[in-house]
């Protein structure tokens, strides 16, 4: 890899952020409407864009976003507020005119072609563009209005029925805002801003753009796909035969050994992360954990938001304190003053968030601090804004770190270093673009976002899939597993491809949320070939493993190839199969978004294309600390494979079979159903259903086997922390 090839990700970089926000002016000039008033046809004003606004503020302030949803956008247990409004409306409706709904047991009616044409009627909207107002009938106003006591109930007296704080919400000033945000979102839906999302029946559809966009995607994977997988092919073939070094690495020093301390604080971390997921998923179970209720201190928006930063957190604050770990056999020396100031910014940051978060979502920091130390409270940026910039700053500073490195080292590293600083900088980008607007919420949804997205794919899509490839590419060629001249170029085509393809094909997020059409359109070539450069990786890993078989390897070795396995195979399909394959084009994410579906790919990504090279970063650097065995290290390696098995149980024998049945109801009763305890008229929700009930405690089976994985890795990091440290 020459100097020029590694120039080429740094244009990646800086080009992904120019097409980002050279987009900005022309997004944000075609945000559906937010009216400065609506009015029923008697002229009385309903709601206003002040409350649409500050009921966004309130769905954030109480961490709802964390409970359900908007338009499909946050969590997949809570009800979406925007479907579950347009049932209201139909079910209040109805009854003002006295239809006949058929009706089987205890389940939600059904209406017939005649009645949803009748009930929509009444529903339909008028917008006036001239004055940004948007007239209703006064059926939809008294709907509102009935809509308005739901929620009183809802998220009142009865908040602890469906795994909220008890008595969240009781101003009913708050309930009328947000009420003003839920039903201002089930306008701009029937209105169509939304590409007929969510999936209403006899108010909502799939748009054409929805079908047209998906044989885009089928066009791009010809015209662009298969070329590219091609070039690849030809790139790696020309260095398969470059010749091999293995280098034995010196000891760490006493001052690289302080990073064993963080490393096992993330391993512990990742235990508690683990417990987090339990309880959340058994709470769409039952409110009572074997009879204790930990609803008024760990309600399901608590627990679901620690569970997410917890994982964020194990896995950065490892890649951070790693980078420091290395850095030393790069040539830069890192100073026990650097060490252990990077080590408490890390560990307080972690911290300290985690515990705003706590108390944020709880209502125990006062406005405007919640925003900035306690809880944003959008789906995945749930940390403040404070925290934000103090991880932008960390990240920033390791990035400079390895571009110094890149100045100093052999030319082996060289170009590792480079490629890691790169991304790393735009991995810093896009989590402060997450914390903005800093002080408190952006006014309007889409606006939100437009930004949020680019925050969770700089992470998990954009950058962190490149670095992962550049960290286990270095250490298989450090172990004499691959040429080095491969493991170059791997890096070099997987960062460049990830990075763009990641990072603009966030616009597949931007589907439902009132973004204009040409998003639709980008977001779905690019998502298909976004899969090309991370099913390589799969190729990658097998090759190296094939390239290796019959070589007598040593433990450490053999250990390295296992993990490196699971983590490109598991975690690829993962990615490919339950993401890109299973829900990313526009036709089918229509039907399959929000839905357990998404869980299963994030069971399956996440932690084994993530999680799995952090654990190996743990194994690494306690080996070369003399702290691990050949027998730890086989154990390690078994372990390893447990770990990947008791995810796939989860998402094969649980979380998948919970999509389909999703699938299955949504298409019967509507998008608003699937997400249910109970629906508005009293019937059974759908995850009361017995079926479903069963679904969610099968989970069990692959979580306990998940569990017992990362239990022998973390007893083994305890017993051999002590010998670490002295050896």
């Amino acid at each position: 890899m020459e100097n020029g090839s590694t120039k080429i990700v740094l244009v990646a970089v800086i080009f992904v952020f120019i097409f980002a926000f050279a987009l900005y002016a022309y997004t944000f000039r075609n945000f559906p409407p937010v009216p400065n008033e609506v009015i029923s046809q008697n002229g009385t004003v309903l709601f206003t864009k002040q409350q649409i606004i500050m009921g966004k503020y309130y769905f954030q302030k109480y961490g709802l976003m964390d409970y359900g949803s908007i338009e499909g956008m946050g969590s997949y247990f809570g009800i979406d507020f925007t479907g579950y409004t347009l049932r209201l409306f139909q079910d209040y409706t109805a009854k003002q005119l006295y239809l006949d709904p058929i009706s089987q047991g205890d389940m939600p009616s059904n209406y017939n072609s005649t009645e949803l044409n009748e009930i929509k009627n009444y529903l339909d909207p008028i917008y006036y563009k001239n004055n940004n107002t948007i007239v209703v009938s006064n059926d939809f106003a008294n709907a509102y209005n009935y809509a308005i006591d739901y929620y009183s109930i809802y998220l009142g007296s009865n908040s602890s029925q469906y795994r909220l704080k008890p008595n969240l919400i009781t101003n009913k000033t708050i309930i009328k805002d947000l009420t003003a945000y839920f039903t201002w979102s089930a306008i701009i839906s029937i209105m169509g801003y939304t590409n007929g999302f969510p999936y209403t029946i006899g108010l909502t559809t799939p748009s054409n753009n929805a079908y047209f966009s998906t044989f885009a995607m089928i066009g791009a994977i010809f015209a662009v796909g298969i070329p590219l997988i091609i070039y690849i092919i030809k790139e790696l073939i020309s260095h398969w035969n470059d010749p091999i070094v293995k280098i034995d690495l010196p000891k760490p020093n006493k001052t690289q050994k302080l990073a064993l301390w963080v490393m096992l604080i993330s391993a512990l971390g990742s235990g508690v992360q683990g417990l987090l997921g339990a309880y959340v998923m058994h709470l769409y179970s039952t409110g009572v954990l074997y009879g204790l209720n930990l609803l008024s201190i760990l309600p399901f928006n608590v627990a679901r938001g620690l569970h997410i930063w917890l994982a964020i957190y194990w896995i950065s604050l490892t890649w951070v304190i790693f980078s420091l770990f290395v850095l030393p056999y790069f040539g830069l020396n890192i100073s026990r003053k650097t060490m252990i100031t990077v080590i408490i910014l890390g560990v307080v940051t972690a911290l300290g968030s985690l515990f705003g978060l706590w108390a944020s979502y709880l209502q125990l920091i006062p406005s405007p601090w919640w925003f900035i130390f306690g809880a944003q409270g959008r789906d995945v940026i749930e940390v403040g804004s404070f925290w934000l910039l103090l991880i932008t700053a960390l990240l920033g500073y390791v990035s400079y770190l390895f571009y110094k490195a890149s100045k100093l080292t052999v030319d082996l590293l060289k170009p590792f270093a480079k490629v890691l600083s790169y991304l790393l900088a735009g991995d810093a980008i896009g989590i402060f673009v997450g914390a903005l607007p800093i002080v408190k919420p952006f006014p309007y949804f889409t606006e939100d976002e437009f930004f949020r997205w680019i925050f969770v794919h700089a992470n998990v899509e954009g950058f962190w899939p490149g670095i992962v490839i550049a960290v286990l590419a270095l250490l298989l060629v450090l172990q004499g597993l691959i040429p080095a001249g491969l493991a170059k170029t791997v890096v070099t085509i997987d960062a460049v491809t990830e990075v763009l393809t990641g990072m603009i094909g966030t616009a597949h997020h931007y589907y439902w949320t009132g973004f204009p059409v040409i998003w639709m359109y980008i977001g779905a070539i690019l998502s298909v070939l976004e899969a090309i450069p991370l099913g390589m990786a799969m190729g990658y890993v097998i090759l190296a493993a094939k390239r290796n078989k019959g070589n007598n390897l040593n433990q450490f070795q053999k250990t390295l190839i296992t993990f490196v396995l699971a983590a490109g195979i598991g975690g690829s399909a993962g990615v490919i199969v339950f993401g890109a394959g299973l829900i990313n084009a526009p036709i089918i994410n229509y039907f399959t978004h929000d839905l357990q579906f998404t869980m299963a790919h994030a069971h399956l990504a996440f932690p084994l294309a993530y999680g799995l090279p952090t654990i190996l970063m743990w194994v690494v650097a306690y080996t070369l600390s003399g702290g691990f065995t050949e027998r730890d290290l086989k154990y390690l390696g078994i372990a390893s494979i447990i770990y990947t098995v008791g995810f796939y149980l989860q998402a094969l024998i649980s979380l998948l079979p919970l999509g389909i049945l999703q699938w299955i109801y949504e298409l019967k009763y509507g998008f608003w159903y699937i997400k249910t305890i109970t629906t508005p008229n009293g019937n059974i929700g759908f995850w009361n259903l017995q079926v479903v009930q069963n679904l969610i405690w099968l989970r069990m089976i692959g979580d306990l086997v998940a569990a017992s994985a990362i239990a022998v890795i973390i007893s083994l990091m305890l017993i051999r922390f002590p010998k670490s440290l002295k050896s």
